[in-house]
């Protein structure tokens, strides 16, 4: 067990490099003291989506309260957490266990395998309890406010919180090794990790159609009786992964039994999968790793001179620059996936929840949905313009351009292109993927929320305005402190602390924005000038943020050493 915890410990100080925010640090480089004012920004931001977040979990509380069906927010929330671990977790874990570049180093080390894939396991999850926190932490602690709970469920609550991520990935553990176990996939990694990612997706997403198109009760009072007679609330939404549903039964019993039983079933579980992981990793995953030693050819490595003879200067760097972005971006799934593929899932998501139709739940939440369409088209035309955005920016792929070059951003520093250009050519990059989900989630607005084409296209200006803003900040945290030295290409993306950093700044400047446009709605100013007014604001904004990042690029190429 000590060489187990020594190979998580050490995993965990290669993830996470925290040691850049500890004060000593930060006085001793001062280059880095930029970190703590976008760090307070973007706490401050966070700030009203929280409370945001905590009142609408109280106005479902009061409303659910009366049916006594309170306790189906619970279930919702650790389904919400799961269902984000399945999401993502397949890609995740496939990366870890057997694209990792550190595996050659621990496969030669005396350790077992299933130590080496157990470590990198305790790894996972460990990123997976700060990936949930946002979503299931405030509604065990708001559910338990406003319950009053007792000491028993903020013990049970932090229990089934530290089991959470471990049902999800264990599934997704095994079958990632037992894939690997009997695929030769040597040649075709990328490839086949692209694929198992979107078969998985498609398979949850299709799961959650299929939930949602479950005959239910149809509109009125008894219908809604009906609805909840059986089992409740809570049985129908977790009846097709029973483990939320044991969750929260560990944390209020159902009338006249014990949370024990549920708490045992579900924690026995959570042992018995980890137990088969450890088994299957025994036996299957060195085998495994056997076929991604094998190569189609070498490759003569060029040195700095070599590659700077045979680049031309070419007549349109731009273009030739955005084509290597591009082909950066594709070639490796972790990049692919977080970056292009994230963009369009929450539109996507919205979009099936729309079709579906069917259940009683789901009718009554597009209900909800419907009546924003129906709201004041200035509401619509500044609240699509922020959904866009969110689709759009929130992906990591701008707060992660130069980090996802690694040890090769030397080539960007030896051709024949000045920085400028090449900011410019990846700032278009960055901006076409934030473009692809503004346009997913135009398509959503018009068929989710039924919003006219008009109000629509009015938005976009502004979406477009905002996103062009997020993109170049999100480049200049990344420009002012790449992430260069990765052993696992999810480092750059999932778990580079510029992309947490760009997370908060870029909440905290819609938050921001967003509280702006409510105050201006307040005085009563005309919303024809208050949607101009966002449109000019967010492109002021977009220029000067541009160009401080087109300034500072000659400086910081020249200082990055790689």
């Amino acid at each position: 067990m000590k060489k187990l915890f020594r190979l998580i410990r050490v995993g965990l100080r290669v993830n996470f490099g925290l040691s850049l925010l500890r004060p000593k640090h930060l006085l001793e480089n001062k280059r880095d003291l930029w970190l703590i004012p976008m760090i307070g920004l973007g706490v401050a931001g966070l700030a009203p989506v929280l409370v945001f977040y905590l009142k609408g979990i109280r106005f479902m509380y009061g409303l659910l309260s009366p049916l006594g069906q309170q306790e189906a927010l619970l279930t919702f929330g650790l389904l919400a957490g799961q269902f984000l671990i399945l999401v993502f977790g397949f890609y995740y874990v496939l990366s870890a266990f057997y694209f990792s570049r550190d595996l050659e180093l621990l496969v030669s080390l005396p350790v077992t395998p299933a130590q080496v894939l157990l470590s990198k396991f305790g790894v996972i999850v460990i990123n997976e309890y700060l990936t949930i926190a946002p979503i299931v932490v405030p509604m065990l602690i708001a559910y338990g406010v406003h319950s009053k709970a007792g000491l028993s469920y903020w013990v049970t609550a932090a229990l089934v919180y530290l089991l959470l991520p471990v049902i999800p990935l264990a599934l997704v553990s095994l079958l990632v090794v037992g894939m690997m176990r009997f695929v030769n996939v040597g040649r075709k990694k990328d490839a086949l990790m692209i694929a198992g990612s979107l078969v998985l997706m498609a398979g949850v997403l299709g799961l959650q159609f299929w939930l949602r198109t479950m005959p239910g009760a149809g509109p009125g009072r008894q219908a809604l009786v009906r609805f909840f007679g059986e089992g409740g609330l809570v049985q129908k939404i977790g009846a097709k992964f029973p483990p939320s549903v044991w969750a929260t039964r560990s944390l209020v019993p159902a009338e006249g039994s014990s949370g024990l039983a549920p708490f045992l079933l579900y924690a026995g579980v959570s042992l018995a999968l980890f137990a088969v992981l450890f088994f299957a990793a025994r036996a299957f995953f060195y085998r495994g790793l056997l076929g991604l030693g094998e190569v189609t050819a070498r490759k003569r490595r060029l040195s700095r001179a070599g590659l700077s003879s045979r680049i031309s200067s070419g007549r349109k760097p731009v273009r030739a620059i955005f084509l290597r972005e591009l082909r950066i971006m594709n070639r490796t799934p972790i990049f692919l996936l977080n970056g292009v593929f994230s963009v369009v899932l929450i539109p996507v998501i919205f979009i099936l929840m729309t079709k579906a139709g069917g259940g009683s739940s789901s009718g009554d939440a597009m209900q909800i949905i419907l009546l924003l369409g129906s709201a004041d088209p200035a509401v619509v035309i500044l609240g699509s313009a922020l959904f866009m955005t969110i689709c759009g920016c929130l992906n990591g792929t701008a707060s992660s351009t130069f980090s996802r070059e690694g040890a090769h951003f030397w080539m960007s520093q030896v051709i024949p292109a000045p920085p400028a250009v090449q900011v410019k050519a990846k700032f278009l990059h960055s901006f076409a993927i934030a473009g692809l989900g503004i346009l997913a989630a135009a398509v959503a607005a018009v068929l989710v929320i039924k919003a006219k084409a008009g109000h629509v296209l009015l938005a976009l200006p502004i979406a477009l305005a905002a996103s062009a803003f997020l993109t170049s900040v999100g480049m200049i945290i990344d420009l002012l402190r790449p992430l260069l030295k990765w052993t696992n290409p999810q480092k750059a993306i999932k778990q580079n602390l510029n992309v947490l950093i760009a997370l908060f700044v870029d909440l905290g400047l819609m938050a921001g924005l967003t509280i702006a446009a409510a105050a201006l709605f307040k005085t009563g100013i005309g919303k024809e000038w208050m949607i101009v007014g966002s449109a000019v604001l967010s492109a002021v904004l977009a220029g000067a943020s541009y160009a401080f990042l087109v300034k500072i690029a000659p400086r910081r190429y020249s200082e990055i050493e790689t």
